[in-house]
């Protein structure tokens, strides 16, 4: 028998039936019950049924599966009571093509970019990253970088092949790199093509992208004093207007310091320096015999550096360096007062680590004390306690050969001169100590030194570095919240921008102006910024150190040449000049 055509079907004993192999069951087309034990043993050819709401029995193919009770068929499939179909994610074999089958596959999509989508990014060269969210492997096509034209893709700048099957895990970061530095103030268009990545299984495309960034530059400039290449000209040349260090990778990090040493560190986290080698400050491994200037950037070893200062000496500086996982690196002099902290006074002219701590933030340096801040607020100091300078309360002139805590959790930012300190905490609060023969401590007298933090008057003082300056114990300067710029202390040469000489100010006073945005100091002269661009300076030039043209002095402020200025650096050196741009 072939083929039964019925409306019902049951054994002669009104139960189920066994059907044998071969039976092809056809052309039910009403509501029925197929009561059977044993449907398709080996080859039974089901068809036909549109309306059957039940099937009790055992489908047997190559192994026993049991469908009974609670199996229902209709228009929209095989419904099973009480098991749960969706969510299934660890199947691995599926009979079918799969036509109407969704979700089996996760999509493709990115996490993050980087630069953000619409971002900014220094145009130096730097890589170009897109992270997803699973692991993917280059699949085809090439990522192409092109200036923006209305948001659209325009001139193409460069092609970037993705590579033949290379597997990048879940989390890793793909980056594309432009073998030069990108225009500054420019749009680009990026575009990663449909397929240029797929799935680790090589079943699934990424369906591809395309977005914008704008690009910064970086820029670095510098003039005046150069007997020892510290303005990184490649030459000895003093200059009494700004003049561009090569490259648009650099940040807004960096200081010169009274030997002749500058350091600076780039968007990409290189450390650079240049100038003089007195006490092996450049990190080369080469003692002062050996290399003694430097008038070009030379790198210090590593792509994780965070922050750099150049601190003061006697003879020669060092520098105080922390990388990006809060390691602080020290070099340089330290047979004078102890200056590294290392609690020894051995030369060193590479990079030695401080400790094992990895929570610092930054360092500042005078030139015979050093300070360093921690994430958790608190402020750490060494070197000379001459004048109380270490902030100990200890007035008698010791060292202090490691880093010892300063009472307080809140400490936001320091500035140290030879022998006097200032640092802000972070409610606003300014507070000064050591030497005040000038008045530089700001306390409205002269020489009466403190020797553990004393406040000075006001509560809406700079939070952050680049705001606050002291240079060698004879003046300083703050710029507060509200965008006013207030000096003090000796004012030999018109350098506190009063509109006048030969005088003390042991009080902070007021410069004209509320946009006031950075301000440094070098020798006797004050360099600040303005939140429009523009570049100020008073005080004497003898190295046209400010940045004019000439070498005349001023004691109330003039604008220096150029615009789109940025910060002024931390600058320890006596005549040079060191100012950052973002073009």
């Amino acid at each position: 028998m072939s083929q039964i055509n019925v409306n019902r079907i049951k054994d002669s004993n009104e139960g189920a039936p066994d059907f044998p192999s071969g039976v092809n069951v056809s052309g039910i087309t009403s509501t029925v019950t197929l009561g059977v034990t044993n449907l398709n043993p080996t080859n039974v050819n089901v068809s036909g049924v549109v309306t059957a709401t039940t099937l009790d029995g055992n489908l047997l193919a190559t192994g026993t599966p049991t469908l009974g009770l609670g199996v229902t068929i209709n228009t929209s499939g095989i419904n099973i009571s009480g098991v749960a179909t969706a969510g299934i994610v660890s199947a691995t074999t599926l009979y079918g093509d799969g036509t109407n089958i969704t979700g089996i596959a996760l999509s493709i999509a990115p996490l993050n970019y980087n630069p953000a989508v619409g971002g900014l990014i220094v145009g130096s060269g730097t890589g170009i990253g897109i992270t997803f969210n699973q692991g993917v492997k280059a699949g085809s096509g090439n990522v192409t970088l092109s200036i923006a034209n209305a948001g659209v893709a325009g001139t193409v700048v460069e092609n970037f092949g993705v590579g033949n099957s290379v597997t990048y895990s879940n989390g890793d970061t793909i980056t594309i790199t432009p073998t030069s530095s990108l225009d500054a103030k420019q749009t680009y268009h990026l575009s990663y093509p449909s397929g240029a990545f797929t799935n680790i299984g090589g079943d699934v495309s990424y369906v591809g992208t395309a977005y914008t960034f704008i690009t910064v530059g970086g820029q670095l400039w510098m003039w005046g004093m150069n007997q020892s290449g510290q303005l990184g000209l490649n030459n000895t040349t003093q200059y009494s207007s700004p003049v561009q260090i090569p490259g648009n990778g650099w940040s807004s990090t960096m200081s010169v310091e009274d030997g002749g040493t500058s350091c600076a560190i780039k968007t990409n986290g290189e450390l650079w320096v240049w100038g003089s080698n007195s006490r092996g400050q450049l990190g080369q491994n080469q003692a002062e015999a050996q290399l003694a200037k430097v008038s070009s950037p030379v790198q210090i070893p590593g792509t994780t550096w965070a922050f750099a200062s150049a601190a003061q000496g006697d003879p020669g500086g060092s520098i105080l360096a922390v990388k990006t996982d809060g390691t602080m690196w020290v070099w340089g002099n330290n047979q004078t007062v102890n200056g590294l902290g290392l609690n020894n006074n051995t030369l060193y002219s590479s990079p030695v680590q401080l400790g094992s701590d990895t929570t610092w933030v930054s360092a500042e340096g005078g030139k015979f004390v050093r300070y360093g801040l921690k994430t958790d607020g608190t402020l750490w100091v060494w070197g000379s306690n001459t004048y109380g300078t270490l902030g100990l309360n200890q007035a008698l002139p010791t060292k202090v050969s490691s880093p010892v805590q300063i009472p307080g959790t809140t400490w936001a930012t320091v500035s140290s001169g030879n022998y006097a300190t200032l640092a802000t905490k972070t409610d606003g609060t300014l507070w000064s100590w050591g030497s005040n023969g000038p008045g530089v401590l700001g306390l409205g007298n002269r020489n009466d030194h403190k020797s553990s933090p004393t406040q000075v008057p006001g509560t809406t003082w700079p939070t952050t570095r680049n705001k606050l300056t002291n240079y060698s114990g004879n003046f300083a300067g703050a710029i507060k919240t509200d965008g006013t710029l207030w000096t003090w202390g000796r004012d030999g040469w018109g350098n506190l921008g009063h509109g006048s000489t030969g005088t003390y100010q042991s009080s902070p006073t007021q410069v004209p102006g509320t946009t006031w945005k950075s301000v440094a100091q070098s020798g006797w002269d004050t360099l600040a910024t303005k939140t429009d661009g523009t570049l100020w300076g008073f005080g004497t030039q003898g190295y046209g150190q400010l940045g004019v043209n000439n070498r005349t002095q001023y004691n109330s402020p003039v604008q220096a040449l150029g615009g789109n200025w940025n910060v002024v650096a931390h600058i320890r050196q006596s005549g040079s000049s060191m100012a950052h741009k973002e073009v």
